[in-house]
């Protein structure tokens, strides 16, 4: 008998992120919000005719490559470099805060050396994706505030790796083979990093040609497209760094390459399905019913996590440049977790590093920042909008 669950379930996921997405565009606030809210409503949180399944995972990985090719195609290269300096700032400062503050709060309660250096390492990593979709729905991706956080972003993911090599490191107790697994991961990110950026650079215009010469089709440019993104994804994976740092910056070596028209196509399907399967996606594998058994530790390690981005932010902005609305906006766009953050705590769970009550309060802190990261971003947005840079760089 043939299961139509699967294809049930996305009808259902990108109907409802799509319709409660444009209520939200409708009141003035990012759609991220209603897609999230879609997923809450359909998964297990409330409805739960929809769960975490291998299917869905596999579409939502497929949907967050094509969301961050859309990303990159918004970015050009030379702009973004611009403001390596401001995004380096906040990205140091975006992982020492937080991480200090998540260490002093395993002191406080009496975990050891490992657990709370494992705490701030939680606490320090970015999900960057929902504030990068926030911003593109305020039109802010390509000003000053927006190509900020997408450096501190990409700089973040290299600070972010060492520390999680480090913890997986002292949670297995390997330190001799760990440690110099960590400068060897830490080695090939920024090598990554610095070659992909210098081929965006050389090859951009030499690609154009050949684009233009030997892909004359609009559906041999979408394969280009799609495959470059899967190599540049697979060889960050390779290097020690999440795939969607390797499918934007192949985003921003297309920009100008494919043409209007089919960049165009690339991000009208993004936004009318896989973005919207991928963000309603994180709102099913949220579990709202974990809010009714916060602990005390849990409350500490929210409110941590928030003060220590945002403070973090704001230092970071401030010594780079930025006004303090600017800095502040920065702050608030670094704050959301996911899915990183959970994988890192279920291996440190698994081996017995966490405790179920820092488990459970780990997933509640990545959930409320990701709901309540959009939010304070369109808030803080709108409160400040005649003293913030809007001005496309």
């Amino acid at each position: 008998m043939v299961d139509y669950t699967p294809l049930l379930e996305v009808l259902l996921l990108i109907v409802l992120a799509k319709v409660l997405g444009e209520v939200f565009s409708r009141i003035s606030l990012p759609r991220v919000i209603g897609e999230l809210l879609a997923g809450i409503i359909l998964g297990p949180s409330i409805l739960a005719v929809v769960a975490p399944t291998e299917e869905l995972e596999i579409l939502s990985t497929i949907g967050v490559v094509f969301f961050m090719l859309s990303a990159g195609l918004e970015i050009d290269l030379e702009r973004l470099m611009k403001h390596f300096r401001e995004g380096l700032l906040v990205a140091v400062f975006g992982v020492a805060v937080p991480f200090l503050l998540g260490f002093i709060l395993g002191y406080l309660y009496g975990y050891g050396l490992v657990t709370s250096f494992c705490l701030g390492t939680c606490l320090s990593i970015t999900a960057i994706g929902l504030s990068i979709r926030t911003l593109m729905d305020l039109n802010m991706l390509n000003t000053r505030v927006g190509l900020t956080i997408v450096n501190a972003a990409v700089d973040d993911d290299v600070i972010g790796l060492v520390l999680m090599s480090i913890a997986t490191a002292l949670a297995i107790e390997e330190e001799a083979v760990s440690y110099h697994r960590v400068v060897t991961s830490a080695i090939t990110a920024v090598a990554f990093i610095i070659a992909s950026f210098m081929i965006v650079h050389y090859l951009g215009t030499r690609l154009r040609s050949v684009v233009s010469r030997y892909f004359r089709a609009t559906s041999s440019k979408l394969v280009l497209a799609i495959s470059l993104a899967l190599l540049f994804g697979l060889v960050a994976r390779a290097s020690s760094l999440h795939e969607i740092i390797g499918v934007f910056i192949a985003g921003m070596l297309l920009r100008n390459v494919l043409g209007k028209e089919v960049e165009k196509e690339i991000l009208d399907f993004t936004l009318a399905f896989f973005a919207l399967l991928f963000f309603s996606y994180i709102g099913v594998k949220t579990d709202i019913g974990s809010i009714l058994e916060i602990t005390e530790v849990a409350i500490a390690l929210i409110a941590f996590a928030f003060i220590g981005k945002i403070i973090g932010g704001v230092i970071g902005g401030t010594l780079s440049g930025l006004s303090l609305p600017e800095a502040l906006v920065v702050g608030i766009a670094m704050n959301s977790r996911a899915a990183v953050e959970l994988a890192i705590a279920n291996m440190l769970y698994t081996v017995g590093v966490l405790s179920l009550e820092l488990f459970s309060a780990i997933v509640l802190m990545a959930a409320v920042t990701s709901i309540a990261t959009p939010l304070m971003l369109k808030f803080t947005t709108t409160l400040l909008w005649d003293k913030l840079s809007r001005v496309r760089c």
